[in-house]
């Protein structure tokens, strides 16, 4: 069998896979429910994460994640002011557990230098074994070392999916096995993570030896053919340098449509935001949206502070470029939901502005003081990393199958770490009284596509979007809703912000211009208050400029009120100013997936 066969042939088997996760998720779609879970968190298992002197394991995440309290460093205990719904401990697949695994006092080469290192209780001395990890990694001439290690990694990823199956309560709380791979070019991070819907027959985590994600599909699909379904979500693009999003393949190749159809089969979620910034877009790509700096981190990883290009590192660009090559050629690579996340090497996912334990464990961020005085491993200091993101899913249960199936459908959406709610539908004739309908959940399934999906043959009317946000009980009342759109017109993309739905009665301007929502965040107390805005918001909104000819997506954003940023908090902890550089309060948000509009 040829190649290009055989690949027909894994993509016929994927596709069928998904569409029966489709129809069986549409059977229940207007019963889903909204949950939130993190889907990217570090333990001792990854090298990195033990390097910042984390000893958590996979119990112990999870063990969090549902509630309870955890011991933190200096004899303090941590818990979660709400537990999350789900969770994915997402270990690094290169030499997983293998730093750990020098700690056993059985380890058959107690003399070796790097085992020596790692069992220091010196936070300076261990980290250098982890640059030596590193650096064992770029050796080329195949020479073994005490890193290479096939029985720590096997015996890490069997304890990493025994955890995941002790603290699965189908109906309550949800567990995924799940790993990072850890893909860069060039210091552009071309990171992944790789979900698998069930726990049975996994295959061993694929280590990036290279920086090609056609290598990660391939692997993933070939499992996909025997059963094994998984998803993979690039995070952090917004470190990619370009590349996240770059309109070549890895070997430099044009886009064509077999590319897009295997990238949108296997990474059908993108991580929008987390603790090394936010990905939605960027000031220089998007001038007229006064919310695009929000959260901004463009420092590439280990790089002693270069900087990475913005073009093809965020995902509206992403959309529009998608859009774009819809209307050329006929395929978009850039159909992909959104998701939020943690990225913490602590193993807690502690993201509440006012309840942050600290993404990189006890040695660099685990108090206040760590925060505000440790140097971090990046060059830029640590008040300039985020609290972190959620996401959150449209499910029929709290199951690995239904919120898998979610996935799939990318019935999603991303917080900036609280727990607001939003749902988004388009349809081409929601009549306006539909926002406020006590079935307008049923009404919106009924007569139109949720967030995730497409919409086709318009027939020349405009389409219609149903939006509903309620707020985080425990946080902001809502400042607005806005709807981006973006579209390709003549082979150059455009985009377009509308404030669609308003607190406070307030109303647009003539021009479109929206008065704030006002501020009442006292700094020096680190407190606010929801005199301001609303607990929920929704509309019918109806697109006042669609051309029925072109391909076009629809997302919605959800914006907070403004409240105190954890760096504000930790600063009235220590009895200190805010410290300079980044905003003494957020406007906390939500991002859903996107609807297009495909003619």
């Amino acid at each position: 069998m040829t190649r290009r066969l055989q690949l027909l042939a894994t993509l016929l088997s994927t596709l069928l896979a998904i569409s029966a996760h489709s129809s069986g998720a549409e059977k229940g779609a207007s019963s889903t429910h909204a949950y939130f879970g993190d889907i990217h968190l570090h333990t001792r298992y990854s090298n990195d994460a033990f390097a910042f002197m984390t000893n958590r394991t996979p119990d112990d995440a999870y063990r969090f994640a549902k509630g309870d309290a955890i011991a933190q460093h200096g004899g303090t205990q941590i818990r979660l002011r709400t537990p999350l719904d789900f969770l994915a401990v997402t270990d690094h697949a290169e030499s997983l557990g293998v730093l750990q695994s020098f700690l056993d006092p059985e380890h058959p080469s107690p003399q070796e230098r790097a085992v020596q290192m790692a069992r220091s209780l010196d936070p300076a001395i261990r980290f250098q074994a982890f640059y030596e990890w590193r650096q064992s990694r770029q050796r080329e001439d195949g020479a073994s070392s005490v890193f290479d290690d096939p029985a720590a990694v096997s015996s890490a990823w069997q304890e990493i999916i025994q955890s995941a199956d002790r603290h699965y309560q189908p109906g309550t709380f949800t567990t995924f096995a799940a790993y990072e791979w850890t893909a860069s070019k060039n210091l552009g991070n071309l990171h992944r993570n790789v979900i698998f819907e069930q726990t049975t027959d996994l295959p061993i985590p694929l280590p990036a030896e290279g920086s090609e994600p056609e290598k990660l599909w391939a692997y993933m699909e070939a499992h996909r053919g025997r059963g094994v379904d998984a998803v993979a979500i690039p995070h952090n693009p917004n470190v990619s340098d370009g590349r996240m999003f770059a309109l070549t393949d890895a070997y430099g190749m044009p886009l064509n449509a077999q590319y897009a159809d295997r990238r949108n089969l296997n990474e059908p979620l993108v991580e929008v935001t987390q603790n090394k910034g936010t990905s939605e877009t960027h000031p220089a790509l998007s001038m007229n949206d006064e919310f695009a700096d929000f959260e901004l981190f463009t420092e590439l990883l280990i790089s002693n502070g270069q900087q990475g290009k913005v073009q093809g590192s965020y995902v509206r660009d992403a959309y529009i470029k998608g859009v774009t090559l819809q209307q050329q050629h006929g395929f978009n690579p850039f159909m992909f939901g959104l998701v939020g996340a943690s990225d913490y090497h602590s193993g807690t996912s502690a993201v509440e502005e006012d309840n942050m334990s600290g993404g990189n464990g006890p040695s660099q961020s685990a108090t206040p003081a760590l925060r505000r005085n440790t140097r971090s491993v990046l060059s830029t200091p640590p008040q300039f990393r985020s609290a972190a993101g959620l996401t959150g899913v449209w499910a029929g249960d709290n199951t690995r199958e239904e919120i898998f199936s979610a996935f799939r459908r990318r019935e999603v959406f991303a917080t900036t770490g609280t727990r607001i709610q939003v749902r988004l539908f388009a349809g081409w004739g929601y009549p306006a009284e539909t926002a406020l309908a006590e079935d307008r959940v049923e009404r919106g399934y009924r007569d139109g596509v949720p967030m995730g999906s497409h919409l086709s043959q318009s027939q020349g009317r405009a389409p219609r979007l149903l939006v509903w946000a309620a707020k985080d009980p425990n946080s902001g009342n809502l400042d607005r809703i806005q709807i981006i759109k973006g579209w390709s017109e003549q082979g150059r993309g455009h985009e377009k912000i509308y404030d669609v739905a308003l607190s406070d009665r307030r109303q647009a301007a003539a021009d479109g211009t929206v008065p704030p929502v006002g501020d009442t965040v006292d700094v020096q107390h680190a407190t606010y208050t929801n005199s301001i805005g609303d607990a929920t918001l929704a509309t019918v909104w109806e697109d006042p400029d669609f051309d029925p000819k072109t391909p076009a997506f629809y997302y919605a954003r959800v914006l907070e009120i403004p409240t105190p940023r954890w760096t504000t908090y930790d600063a009235v902890a220590l009895g200190l100013a805010p410290p300079e550089g980044v905003p003494a309060s957020i406007q906390e948000r939500a991002y859903t997936s996107p609807i297009w509009y495909l003619p």
